[in-house]
C-alpha cells in the first residue's frame, strides 16, 4: 500500500478568486465570468454589469436566413469596459501587441461565438455590447393594413418575447445570427502564436500562403484575378498617431478565401502574420456578416504602384479606428476554428465558501458544458454553476455507505468511492457527454489532489486525459485559521488515521524533527489518533482542531497534547475536522 503521508518544505500560495458585488444579496441570472488571457478573472452579477456606463442601441433582430426575432431599443454595457476591467495581458514571451486576440463568447446553452480583438477595441464602444435591458419597437401603423393575421401575428408575438439576457450586441452586423443571448462567459485567447523572428533592415515577403483550418496550403506569388477593390484609408498608429491617406488596392480577404474554398463560421477566425511574427486576427463573423467586411482587403498596390517596401502584400482594415491591425509584408493567411474539444476535468472547488474558490477553478468552470457534483456543492457553489446541468451527483451512492467504508475510500490511491458496477455506469454517462461534443467537469471539495473522491475515473480515463484543477485545502485554510509558522522546523506530514496508526516508527521520527502533523478525517478515530501521537509526541506539545476549516462558521480549538480531550465537543462533525501537533504550533 502506497502510504499517503506527505512530507514538504514549501508553503503553499494560492491567490483568492476575485469576488465582485455582494453575491447573496444581488445575485440574478447565471454570473457572468471573464477569463483566459485576462490578469484579473473576474465574475459579474447582473448588478455589477448595471453600473457600468451604458450605451443605447437600435438593433433588428434578422438572422442571415431571413428569420425574424423582434426589433428592440437596448442597453447594455461596452465589452471593451468590462473587458478593460479584466487587464488583458500576454505574460509568456513574444509578439506583445493584443491585435491576434480573440474573444470567445458563451451562452448558458453551450453555443460560442468569436468577436475578433479589433471589433472591441478598434471600433467605436456602442458597436460591441454586452445588452442588459431592452424594449420592443413596435409598428406605428396597424399591421392588418398590409399583411393577413397569418404574417403579421407570428411577427409581433417575436416583439413579445422575453430575451435572454446578457445578450451579445455586434451592431455592425447585417445578421444576428452572433447575438448570443444568456451570454455566461467571456474567454480571451490567442488561437495561433506565431514564432518571432528577428526584425529585418527590409521587411518583404516575396510569396503569400493560404491556409484552411484543414492545414492545407496554397502558396501564391501573385493575387488571383479576382474583383479589385480600391479603398482609400485613414492611417492612424495608436503609437505613431496619423500617417496620411494611403489609396491601397487589391482583393477582399472573404474573395481570397472563397476562392479557395476555406470555409468557416461563427466560432472561427482568420489569423494573418507577417516574417517578423507580428500577427493580426479577423473573425468570421467580421468578414461575411456585415458590410464592412468586403472593405478589408489583401493589397498589392499602394497609391497607384505596387508594394515593394514594405512586403508585396499588406492587410489593410481601413474602417479600424486605429491602423494596428494592418499585416505588412503579409506572409501567412491561416484560418482557423475555436471550437474547442471536449476534455474531461476534474475542478477543486475550495474547502470551504465561495470566496475560497481559485481563478483557476473559475477559468475552468467557466469552460464546461455538463457537471459532475456533490448535492452540497451544488448549493453552495449555485451562484458559480451558471445553471449548467449537472448528470449525476458522484457521491449520493458513498453517503450510504457505513463510515469504515467511507474512510477506506481515503486511505490509499487504489480504493475507491464507488464499487464496479456504479462507476461503470457512471463512466457511461460521461462518455456520452464527451461524444457529444460536451466538457465534462467533475467538482471535488477542497483540493482533489489530497484524498480527492474522484478516482473511480483512473479505471476509465488515463490520466494524462484528465484536467485536473487544484483548489483549496482544508490543510490550507487550517493552518491560517490556526495562524502559526506551522513550518518553523522545515518540515510538516499530513497524514489520514489509518496510515498514522499503522506507522508508529514514522510518528517517532517526525516528532523528533519537530514537524508539524496534519491529520485529516481525525473524527472517527479521534481517541486512537491521540493515543498513537501521545506516544510519539512530547504531552506539552501545541494541539490544535480546526472544524469546518475555510467556511463562515469554522471554530478553532488550542491546546496542549495531553488536555485535548477536555476541549473537543462530542458533537463536532465526524468529517470536517483537520488535528494539527506540533511545536510550530506554540
Amino acid at each position: 500500500m502506497r502510504k499517503l503521508i506527505i512530507i514538504v518544505a514549501a508553503v503553499f500560495i494560492l491567490l483568492p478568486s476575485a469576488l465582485s458585488g455582494a453575491l447573496a444579496a444581488e445575485f440574478r441570472g447565471p454570473l457572468l465570468t471573464v477569463s483566459g488571457l485576462v490578469k484579473q478573472p473576474l465574475r459579474l452579477t447582473m448588478a455589477d454589469l448595471e453600473r457600468l456606463s451604458q450605451v443605447r442601441v437600435r438593433y433588428n433582430d434578422i438572422k442571415s436566413d431571413g428569420a425574424f426575432h423582434g426589433a428592440f431599443w437596448l442597453r447594455g454595457a461596452p465589452l471593451r469596459d468590462i473587458l478593460d476591467l479584466a487587464q488583458i495581458g500576454k505574460d509568456a514571451p513574444g509578439f506583445n501587441k493584443l491585435v491576434d486576440l480573440a474573444v470567445v463568447v458563451r451562452n448558458a446553452q453551450g453555443s460560442q461565438v468569436t468577436v475578433s480583438w479589433g471589433e472591441i477595441f478598434h471600433r467605436n464602444p456602442g458597436e460591441a455590447i454586452l445588452a442588459l435591458s431592452s424594449t420592443p419597437v413596435r409598428p406605428k401603423k396597424d399591421c392588418k393594413a398590409c399583411h393577413e393575421p397569418d404574417v403579421y401575428e407570428d411577427l409581433i408575438k417575436q416583439l413579445d418575447r422575453k430575451l435572454g439576457l446578457p445578450k451579445l450586441v455586434l451592431t455592425n452586423d447585417f445578421a444576428s445570427n452572433r447575438g448570443l443571448e444568456d451570454v455566461v462567459s467571456l474567454r480571451v485567447v490567442e488561437p495561433v502564436k506565431v514564432p518571432q523572428g528577428p526584425r529585418p533592415k527590409t521587411l518583404h515577403s516575396p510569396t503569400l500562403s493560404v491556409v484552411g483550418s484543414d492545414g492545407k496550403e496554397h502558396k501564391l506569388d501573385k493575387l488571383p484575378a479576382l474583383h479589385r477593390r480600391t479603398i482609400v484609408a485613414n492611417q492612424v498608429g495608436e503609437g505613431k498617431g496619423f500617417h496620411g491617406r494611403p489609396r491601397f488596392s487589391g482583393v477582399a480577404l472573404a474573395d481570397l478565401l472563397g476562392h479557395f474554398k476555406i470555409t468557416g463560421d461563427n466560432q472561427s477566425a482568420v489569423v494573418v502574420s507577417a516574417p517578423d511574427g507580428y500577427t493580426s486576427l479577423v473573425s468570421w463573423g467580421e468578414l461575411f456578416m456585415g458590410p464592412l467586411g468586403q472593405r478589408i482587403i489583401v493589397a498589392d498596390r499602394m497609391d497607384g504602384k505596387p508594394m515593394k517596401e514594405n512586403g508585396r502584400f499588406a492587410l489593410i482594415l481601413p474602417d479600424d479606428l486605429w491602423a494596428d491591425r494592418w499585416v505588412k509584408a503579409t506572409a501567412k493567411i491561416q484560418a482557423v476554428r475555436l471550437k474547442k474539444q471536449p476534455r474531461l476535468m476534474v475542478i477543486g472547488m475550495g474547502c470551504g465558501d465561495s470566496d475560497l474558490l481559485t481563478l483557476q477553478a473559475l477559468d475552468a468552470l467557466s469552460q464546461a458544458d455538463v457537471l459532475v457534483a456533490p448535492k452540497d456543492i451544488q448549493k453552495r457553489f449555485a451562484p458559480f454553476l451558471a445553471g449548467k446541468p449537472v448528470i449525476f451527483d458522484h457521491m449520493a451512492a458513498t453517503h450510504k455507505k457505513p463510515l469504515k467504508k467511507q474512510m477506506e475510500a481515503h486511505k490509499d490511491a487504489d480504493s475507491r468511492h464507488m464499487d464496479q458496477g456504479q462507476a461503470q455506469s457512471s463512466v457511461d454517462l460521461i462518455k456520452a457527454q464527451l461524444a457529444q461534443g460536451k466538457s465534462v467537469a467533475v467538482l471535488d471539495w477542497g483540493d482533489p489532489m489530497v484524498y480527492g473522491s474522484w478516482r473511480w475515473l483512473k479505471d476509465a480515463f488515463p490520466l494524462d486525459h484528465i484536467r485536473f484543477v487544484s483548489g483549496l485545502s482544508a490543510f490550507n485554510a487550517g493552518s491560517a485559521a490556526i495562524g502559526r509558522d506551522i513550518a518553523c522546523n522545515g518540515a510538516m506530514a499530513i497524514t489520514d488515521p489509518y496510515t498514522l496508526l499503522k506507522a508508529p516508527g514514522l510518528l517517532k521520527s517526525l516528532a523528533a524533527k519537530g514537524a508539524t502533523l496534519a491529520v485529516f478525517m481525525a473524527m472517527p478515530k479521534f481517541a486512537q489518533v491521540l493515543e498513537a501521537v501521545r506516544a510519539a509526541y512530547p504531552p506539552d506539545t501545541p494541539t490544535a482542531v480546526v472544524y469546518r476549516a475555510g467556511m463562515k462558521n469554522q471554530q478553532v480549538a488550542k491546546s496542549r497534547l495531553d488536555q485535548v480531550l477536555k476541549v473537543n465537543p462530542k458533537d463536532r462533525d465526524r468529517w470536517l475536522g483537520v488535528v494539527y501537533v506540533g511545536p510550530c504550533l506554540q
